[in-house]
């Protein structure tokens, strides 16, 4: 544990530093942490899929899938997707929501088996070329809170001392913020250069010079997250008398994501009444990415008898190509404060500053394997139980750049993150042409030490209709899962171990309804 929050508190330290960015290690869990959120028959079935076959969606589960199709198909799958988030900040609440429009699935089924009367052990098969959604990042949070914490700091510009702590002044321009707050009078230093060591024991304080920063500040953040995860496939699978079922995919990968982070602090309190000095710091952070992909899955099913399968799934890495475009800013407002020098007799009058920093970068990701297994028994015509596990280890993510140093962003993700078992199981039952689907998912934790539960828990339903022309299948999926969140990272100095960062804790619910279109042909 006291290797985690070194590591942590490192990693907070890198974070300003221009020539070793920092923060990349998120991506990668991002973007690996996936579901296929597919058609409506699938998602109703909680995600149970790999031992199924007879869906499009097949093509991105388990392509042998594709090898019990007897038809052609055609498939298009609008979706609306609910997000809510409720936070606890210092014992008060807020929450934020949104929804979003999007396509879950589409694609098309070309059927090549060969007909019943040929006597052939081959059976033919099926090629397909299919669009499926892999994570949806919309959502926004809101937490609100007066910082009550009596222990250690209470405010942002002392995560920045904490940060411009053994750096000369002349070398704030490469740490980011701690630059614009030496800037705007926020901090100041201390250290007398013609020491030994000053170097590296230089220090830095409120700004003394005007008088040490209020207490107990209200501070806000919202954050708003936009963007998708998008896979299309290429896939094919084949039939082996009606027993083996093989098949295989391309797959090519999209990401489109941005990110808004707005952060104040206001309403401080010196000496139990309203600060005189300072109205409002803010800060804004945008992030926006754009990338690419390319992974292979590989599946076979086996069907030993007409009432079970046994299907296996191999997803490899995918390697992504992404670019980044960030910008930050800082706006200190002051209430017109007279500001005298203590190096001349100059007096300056502090009311606005205000600074905006942009940077591009190109990277590389590449994601964990995954292997998936999977049963099915079936209940002669009545329907179906079938049952899914996935074996992923978030720790095997890699990044690679030649814009920067990515040995901080590796070795977090080898330490902060861990191997994980996602299960899910769901059924269907058939009353003549209609179909009534039920399913329930679970996604481990991925961080191998947190305060919190990091697993996601899924409740999905869901009905149909198919006739040999057409069919239209409906399904919700509510999901569950806890989140946290720091504005920034302090650490205690009588215990350089003890994160006493202020933290925010987030409930988030999210309901996906998606109606699938199909045609035979």
């Amino acid at each position: 544990m006291n290797k985690l929050f070194l590591l942590v508190f490192t990693l907070s330290l890198c974070a300003y530093q221009s020539n070793a960015q920092i923060g990349y290690y998120t991506d990668a869990l991002n973007y690996s942490r996936t579901n296929s959120i597919g058609t409506a028959r699938t998602q109703a079935l909680g995600g149970a899929q790999v031992a199924l076959g007879g869906d499009i969606n097949a093509a991105y589960a388990n392509p042998a899938g594709l090898g019990f199709n007897r038809s052609s198909v055609v498939t298009f799958t609008p979706s609306i997707n609910f997000s809510n988030s409720d936070s606890e900040y210092f014992g008060q609440l807020a929450d934020d929501s949104k929804a979003n429009f999007n396509i879950a699935n589409l694609g098309v089924i070309f059927n090549f088996a060969k007909s019943d009367y040929e006597d052939s052990k081959f059976k033919g098969g099926s090629f397909a070329i299919t669009m499926t959604r892999e994570n949806n990042f919309h959502q926004d949070i809101l937490y609100d809170g007066y910082n009550e914490q009596i222990q250690g700091k209470s405010s942002i510009v002392d995560s920045w001392i904490d940060q411009a702590w053994g750096t000369p002044t002349d070398r704030l321009i490469n740490l980011g913020y701690p630059y614009d707050a030496y800037n705007h009078y926020l901090i100041s230093d201390y250290g007398d250069p013609s020491q030994p060591g000053y170097d590296k024991y230089m220090g830095y304080l409120p700004d003394s010079t005007i008088r040490e920063l209020g207490d107990f500040p209200r501070q806000i953040e919202t954050i708003k997250n936009k963007g998708s995860q998008y896979q299309w496939d290429f896939s094919a699978g084949g039939n082996y008398n009606d027993i083996i079922y093989f098949g295989a995919s391309l797959g090519l990968n999209s990401i489109k994501y941005s990110n808004e982070s707005l952060y104040s602090e206001s309403e401080f309190l010196y000496n139990d009444q309203p600060d005189d000095i300072i109205n409002e710091i803010s800060t804004r952070s945008t992030v926006d990415v754009r990338g690419t992909g390319v992974s292979g899955t590989f599946g076979l099913i086996a069907r030993p008898l007409d009432l079970v399968r046994f299907g296996v799934s191999l997803t490899t890495p995918t390697h992504y190509w992404l670019s980044e475009e960030t910008s930050e800013d800082l706006l200190t407002s002051y209430n017109s404060w007279d500001y005298h020098d203590p190096n001349s007799s100059e007096v300056i009058r502090l009311e606005d500053f205000y600074d905006e920093y942009f940077t591009e970068s190109t990277y590389q990701i590449k994601t964990p394997m995954k292997l998936t297994t999977g049963l099915a028994f079936f209940l002669g015509k009545t329907g179906f139980i079938s049952a899914d596990i996935d074996f992923i280890d978030y720790s095997k993510s890699k990044i690679k750049s030649s814009d920067f140093d990515v040995t901080d962003d590796n070795l977090a993700i080898s330490t902060l993150y861990q191997k994980t078992i996602n299960w899910r199981v769901g059924s269907e039952f058939r009353v003549s042409s209609f179909r009534v689907r039920g399913g329930y998912s679970y996604e481990g934790d991925p961080y191998d030490n947190s305060s919190i539960d990091n697993s996601i828990r899924k409740v999905s339903g869901g009905i149909g209709y198919r006739n040999r022309e057409f069919f239209v299948d409906v399904s919700a999926v509510h999901s569950k899962w806890s989140s946290s969140r720091s504005p920034y990272t302090i650490y205690s100095f009588g215990d350089p171990n003890e994160d006493i960062s202020p933290t925010a804790f987030i409930e988030n619910k999210n309901l996906n309804v998606s109606v699938t279109f199909g045609i035979n042909f």
